[in-house]
Formats: C-alpha cells, structure tokens, sequence
C-alpha cells in the first residue's frame, strides 16, 4: 500500500465526520454513555478538530513533507496504549503509525474506545488493505516498539516493563496560560476554552496561570463568565464542591466565582475544576520559570511571545497541528527509525 493510497484513505475517512451522519450520531450517543465525563458538545468538538486539522489531504501531504518519504516502509508491529481521558485522544498516535507503514496494535481505552474504533472501522470500510495492519488487543505482546500514554504512576509501570523495545512513555502535562497586565476582558477572552474545553481534563488544557503584577483577576473572571454553564454537569460539579470543601476546612486560602476555583500555588498540576495561579515581575521571570519545569508542561498560551519558548495563541490550546506533537517528542522520526 502505497503512502499516497495511506494519505487518501485517511482523507476520505473526512467524508465521516458529519453531523447528518445518523450512523456517527449514534455512535456519539454511545460514547457519552459509556464515559459520563463525555457529552455531545465536547464529542463534536473533537471530531470536527480531527476533520479540520487531522483528515484534511493537503495537510497530511505537507506534514510528511517534513520527512524522508523512503522512510515510510515501516512493517513493524506498533504498540499503542492508548488514553481516554478527552474524546479521540489517541487518534494521532494511530495516524502517525499507519500512514508511516506500520502495524498498529491497539489496546484501547475503555473511556474512548467507542469512538476510536468507530473510525478505524470506518477507515477499514474505505481502505480494506489497512484490515491486516490494525489489531485491536486486550494484552501487549509480540510487538517492536511502544506508544503508551498515562499519567506518572502508569508511565513508571511502562518504563520499568518495557525498556527492551524502542518506545515513547508520556506522563501527566498540563498547559499553562501567561496573562499580562496589560490583557483585556477581550483579548482574554478566548482564556475560557483553554481552561474548560473538555472539562479541563486534557493534556493541553490550562492548569496554571502565570500573571504579571498589577493585573486584576476581576478581568479573568470577567473573561470567563459564559463558561458559567460547566457547573451543571454533574461529575464536574462534584469536583468543585469537593475541592472547594477541602479548602475550607483546611483553610486555604482561595478564590471562586461558582464555577472555578483559583488557588495560589506554584505547582503546574491543579485539580478538576480548580487553577493554579502565581505572580511574576518580568517576562524574563516567567520565561526562566517555564524553562526549569518544562518537563511538566505540555504547551504555553498567551497573547504575547516569549522568548526561548513556544506561545500558542489564547484559544487554541485544543486545536493541535500534526506536527503539535505530545511531549515534544516526534512520533514520525521515532516511527522511521524503527
């Protein structure tokens, strides 16, 4: 199967992702079901970010442009552990393994699996040549390298069981947002997607916010407001109440507009419904702070550019490019090294 057929079988695997596919309402439905964490919303959203940034075909040409195209003879048999924690999570790794020549062995997320598995059959339908390289598993084994995703305590477990293949082990990150005095109620607020999009569970949402002395937080909760409605579901709700219970009775000291909880912390890692936040002086501060804990931080959001550091516009933490690889870590070079 040639790359140009990989490419073309994926970019019509866009013709899918359609909200007057009754077949894929279905499946939505499904997955919300099955994960109470997922709703309609946020199911779509993912699936359109896919369609829009993933399946386009001059997109995929342009990203493998980057590579030696010799390169893309693959035939190992892949690994893929895949998350669950926001809908679809896992999609790039299996993207990235395919359309390299690879074989996929896939042990699903119980959380997404639904609608992962939607689309690979779907793409199967369109492309039958990729049946025999796609293997859906319940156990690992027999494989030559490992894509595995988790949070620390698991990606230890990785690391430790699987040092003898060629591997990438992905831990907890979390994006940070860098806010500046001189920010606006307007300028921030796009700020609220990159906080509550999937209920903040992603790797690329917003756990810790850097702010410069002199700005008032009054604007960030004014920025946020129509974010308001996330406290009617139910699981999210639950943690609110939780944390902000905790902190009353351990009395620490923090701040809430009813549906977010501010807490000042220099930690980049903050629970569900809560944000970490801390002062700086000059960007230099911030930028040398972002450099000692980078290994924590997945991606940096802000309505300015920082030096030595990658800035991603407020807004646009949920819409990753294909080369906006996890980790930093470049999954193609990886794969074509195999």
């Amino acid at each position: 199967m040639s790359l140009d057929s990989r490419i073309k079988a994926f970019a019509q695997l866009s013709d899918c992702i359609n909200e007057n596919n009754e077949e894929l309402q279905s499946v939505v439905v499904q997955a919300c079901l099955k994960n109470p964490w997922f709703n309609k919303e946020n199911v779509w959203k993912a699936l359109l970010a896919i369609k829009q940034q993933f399946l386009d075909e001059s997109l995929l040409k342009a990203w493998l442009s980057h590579y030696d195209s010799n390169q893309f003879t693959g035939g190992k048999n892949v690994g893929l552990v895949l998350a669950g924690n926001i809908p679809l999570v896992g999609f790039h790794d299996v993207l990235s393994v395919l359309l390299t020549g690879h074989n996929a062995l896939i042990k699903y997320s119980e959380k997404d699996k639904v609608l992962t598995s939607y689309l690979i059959e779907q793409l199967i339908k369109k492309s039958p040549e990729f049946e025999s390289r796609i293997k859906s598993v319940e156990r690992l084994k027999s494989f030559d390298a490992l894509i595995a995703t988790g949070n620390n305590t698991t990606g230890a477990h990785f690391e430790k069981y699987f040092s003898h293949v060629p591997n990438i082990i992905r831990k907890n990150r979390h994006a940070v947002g860098v806010i500046f005095k001189d920010d606006s109620v307007a300028s921030l607020k796009p700020i609220g997607e990159d906080v509550f999009a999937y209920f903040g569970l992603g790797c690329r949402n917003i756990s810790k916010l850097y702010i410069e002395d002199g700005f008032k937080l009054d604007t960030f909760f004014e920025a946020i407001y129509d974010y308001n409605h996330v406290i009617n579901h139910n699981k999210y709700k639950n943690n609110y109440d939780y944390s902000n219970a905790l902190f009353l009775l351990n009395q620490v000291s923090f701040l809430s507009n009813n549906f977010l909880l501010l807490k000042c912390d220099e930690e980049i890692s903050s629970r569900i419904a809560t944000l970490h936040y801390s002062y700086f002086n000059k960007a230099s501060d911030v930028e040398k702070e972002l450099m000692v804990k980078k290994d924590q931080i997945q991606c940096v959001l802000s309505n300015k550019t920082l030096d030595n550091q990658r800035t991603f516009k407020l807004g646009s933490a949920q819409q990753p490019g294909l080369m906006d690889y996890a980790d930093n870590v470049d999954t193609v070079s990886f794969l074509n090294k195999l």
